[in-house]
């Protein structure tokens, strides 16, 4: 007969999911392990359950969304007991503390009981001494396995401002000065997801027509390594903003709702302060609303200090990834440890642009507020514009193949895939083209 203990948790039905759940986190709380069987009474005596198609797929799914950050190993399956059909539900991870439905539980005897503050900061604090032994973690992969491209422009970048001064010879010898290489030759898990070419982390990108997810927008996955992943959220973000044109002597300039400078600095943000140790089951996230454009990390800044303490130079920043942080910082992509805020929020004030954040144990939200007078201007000066040389080159390839892609279009035009989006949908926006099907089998029409 199974008992309850410090790591077992019987439920007798699928009532009591969301205690089962509790039950789990506060296990691995406390024992880094935990099993919960759904169909077993608290006194062991076993009534089964109905268990249909869907029956697994929706405590999967509420394990997923209630239970952070996700556990390293996670088995939900059903199973056969004393001839009728129960679920059993495991949990192994090391990644203390868990949350349940928001809130920490630790398991004593085979009660769930709801961790006090200090004991809560104690899990926390172990957890920060943490994130750097992650860093230097040796990984299975080796210098073979990097995207030597990106490195060697890492490099070049370093060395044009004059952040290192390093001539490039073998990887090897560029990824053991960049402390990306264990004394085993093998990549620790900066390399590897700074460089690596096997795609390590992955990124969700959203764009919705409105200021919530209930209509239907674009969702995708994208993935990469840190360097790719930085360039295509920029890039998706971009593509997905609003611009307005304007003449500066004979030059026709494309001026962003949001100045792409300050939406860089936050991602670069993301990537540097991000909890990779934890992301299992989350993601960094960047999504534009009608209204406003989110960028998210796992992760939340350490011991929850405001980022305008951060800005103002009241103390100095900790970082949490400090060897990804150094080579995003000689890449390039941070001009100063410790400014990034402070320049977000500069450029913020200068364009009357509004912003917010959220820091809770989870992760770390920057939010930009969008332009709504700056759109509609925008939309106006475009319709009474007249359609310039580059609309008028894009029009006459659609003409020719309706079929064409916009990777196609920047290649015939010598022109980037962002300036050729925003120029289709400023195209789209105006009524001059429209896009008939699905991105991946449509075509577009000329409509005028």
């Amino acid at each position: 007969m199974i008992k309850e203990s410090e790591t077992i948790e019987l439920k007798k039905s699928l009532s009591q999911l969301r205690e089962g759940i509790i039950s789990l986190g506060a296990m691995l709380n406390k024992s880094n392990y935990g099993e919960v069987y759904f169909g077993i009474n608290d006194d062991g005596r076993v009534t089964g359950l109905m268990i249909g198609k869907k029956t697994i797929a929706d405590v999967t799914h509420e394990i997923h969304n209630n239970l952070k950050p996700l556990p390293i190993k996670l088995t939900i399956n059903p199973v056969s007991c004393e001839g009728k059909d129960i679920i059993k539900v495991i949990a192994e991870g090391n990644d203390t503390p868990y949350a349940s439905y928001g809130r920490y539980y630790v398991r004593v005897n085979d009660a769930d009981i709801l961790m006090q503050s200090q004991e809560l900061q104690h899990y926390f604090e172990n957890k920060e001494n943490d994130y750097s032994k992650w860093e230097r973690k040796e990984t299975s992969y080796t210098v073979d396995d990097i995207n030597e491209d990106l490195l060697l422009d890492c490099i070049r970048m370093a060395n044009d401002k004059g952040r290192l001064n390093y001539v490039y010879r073998n990887a090897t010898e560029a990824l053991s000065k960049l402390e990306l290489l264990t004394e085993n030759g093998y990549l620790n898990n900066a390399g590897l997801y700074l460089f690596g070419k096997n795609k390590p982390l992955t990124i969700k990108e959203a764009n919705y027509p409105t200021d919530n997810r209930t209509e239907f927008g674009e969702i995708k996955e994208y993935k990469g390594n840190i360097i790719e992943c930085i360039q295509e959220a920029t890039s998706y973000i971009q593509n997905h903003i609003s611009y307005r044109s304007v003449i500066q002597g004979y030059q026709r300039e494309e001026i962003p709702e949001i100045p792409i400078r300050a939406i860089r600095e936050i991602i670069v943000n993301s990537f540097a302060h991000c909890s990779y140790a934890a992301v299992n089951g989350d993601y960094n996230q960047y999504i534009v609303y009608k209204s406003t454009i989110r960028v998210y990390n796992p992760g939340s800044i350490i011991k929850n200090i405001d980022p305008i303490k951060f800005a103002a130079g009241y103390i100095g920043s900790k970082i949490r990834n400090p060897i990804i942080a150094n080579v995003l910082y000689k890449y390039g992509y941070i001009d100063a440890f410790g400014t990034g805020f402070d320049r977000t929020f500069t450029l913020c004030a200068q364009n009357n642009i509004g912003y917010r954040y959220q820091n809770d144990e989870f992760g770390f939200t920057f939010i930009f507020e969008r332009n709504v007078n700056f759109l509609n201007d925008k939309i106006n000066d475009k319709i009474n514009d007249k359609i310039n040389e580059l609309d008028q080159e894009i029009i006459k390839i659609i003409k020719e193949n309706k079929y064409v892609t916009i990777p196609q279009i920047a290649e015939r035009t010598n022109k980037s895939q962002p300036t050729i989006s925003r120029h289709m949908n400023m195209l789209v926006k105006n009524s001059i083209i429209k896009r008939i099907g699905s991105r991946k089998n449509g075509y577009w029409e000329y409509l005028s």
